[in-house]
């Protein structure tokens, strides 16, 4: 039964990550709107030729997504299939860390993949190309979804990685990354009050000082 489960889960796992990936093509192909579609190509390209955000240009958001978005063009060419790929592997990402989320809370694989479908269609297709927004919603809902985990399974790993998509979130757009690092930090620290674990204080702590 264990094995079928998990045979379960690596098919839902790959159509979800094929899935994801189609559909923010499919929609972030459609069309364009003149200012945002485009805020973060330029940027990128700018970083590539050595112009940096606050430094040599302006920007309207924190400066992970015209960074990250430089790495595709270097990678992947600057082209639109960069641009949009980048928006996709987003996409990608929350929807499988959706799905794994539920699984680890007990919820059926068939449900888990239901919602996480879900997520997929609803969470990055709408704007289809990298916006800062979008990536500080999805870092900040993956911090979430780390606190809960890492209060059921207790892995010292996640608590390391909690505090990096905490930043990461912010560095992407202050809203609404600041709202839901507060709830975060409350709760972190009042969890750590009434289940002191200093091995789970410290792995925290040094994923707090690798980010920065």
């Amino acid at each position: 039964m264990e094995k079928n489960s998990l045979y379960i889960n690596i098919i839902f796992l790959i159509i979800l990550s094929i899935f994801s990936v189609s559909i923010n093509f499919y929609y972030g192909n459609i069309g364009v709107f003149a200012v945002d579609t485009f805020a973060f190509f330029d940027t990128a390209y700018s970083i590539l030729i050595n112009k940096h955000p606050f430094k040599d240009i302006w920007i309207t958001a924190g400066p992970l997504v015209d960074y990250l978005q430089a790495i595709f063009f270097k990678l992947f060419g600057i082209n639109w299939f960069s641009y949009v790929l980048h928006g996709s592997i987003f996409n990608l990402l929350i929807t499988i860390t959706f799905f794994l989320t539920l699984n680890k809370l007990g919820l059926k694989p068939y449900y888990s993949f239901l919602y996480s479908v879900s997520v997929a269609i609803l969470c990055y297709p709408f704007a289809g190309t990298p916006f800062a927004y979008q990536h500080s919603y999805i870092l900040s809902i993956i911090s979430l979804m780390l606190f809960f985990i890492s209060i059921k399974t207790q892995s010292i790993i996640l608590w390391f990685l909690l505090p990096i998509t905490m930043v990461l979130s912010f560095l992407s757009m202050h809203v609404p990354a600041s709202y839901i690092n507060f709830v975060l930090i409350i709760s972190i620290f009042t969890f750590f009050i009434y289940n002191y674990n200093l091995l789970r204080i410290i792995s925290f702590l040094l994923g707090f000082i690798f980010i920065l």
